[in-house]
């Protein structure tokens, strides 16, 4: 089981705060394959996150690691509206704007996603996707490496 770092809780937090964000969240993919589990959130209202977990393709978070690339759900964003409600993390924390960014920490296929969400409606600026990848890539770095006792 990943081990969710000190460096990488203030990567998330920095980051929440940096783009006026409710919630930062760090999902990956199971050791067995197919789906994901989120295993930190900063900014959540419960730790009911840590119970949830989705497949591939299934929600922002899932279609984010098929496609490889950022997903973001918006409701001033047309068709994005299944994607918030197959994804049981905005449903519970009951955000209505997310953006996710698929990671590797294995320089292969993406194995972990970091979502940007917020409670209210709105868009994500081009500037607020670009520090998320900066961070998305950096924790994919973090993940990566061993981890000392």
């Amino acid at each position: 089981m990943l081990q969710i770092t000190d460096e990488m809780r203030n990567e998330l937090n920095q980051l929440r705060d940096h783009v006026y964000g409710d919630l930062t969240a760090l999902a990956f993919m199971s050791k067995s394959g197919g789906k994901l589990h989120w295993y930190y959130a900063s900014g959540s209202r419960n730790n009911r996150y840590r119970l949830i977990s989705f497949k591939v393709g299934h929600g922002i978070a899932g279609m984010a690691v098929r496609l490889g690339r950022t997903v973001t759900v918006s409701a001033l964003i047309s068709g994005s509206i299944r994607l918030r409600q197959e994804c049981a993390l905005m449903l519970a924390e009951q955000l209505h704007s997310a953006v996710a960014i698929p990671f590797s920490s294995t320089g292969d296929l993406p194995n972990g996603v970091l979502l940007v969400g917020n409670r209210e409606v709105r868009t994500f600026t081009e500037s607020d996707v670009a520090k998320a990848t900066q961070v998305a890539h950096r924790l994919g770095q973090l993940c990566a490496l061993p981890l000392t006792p």
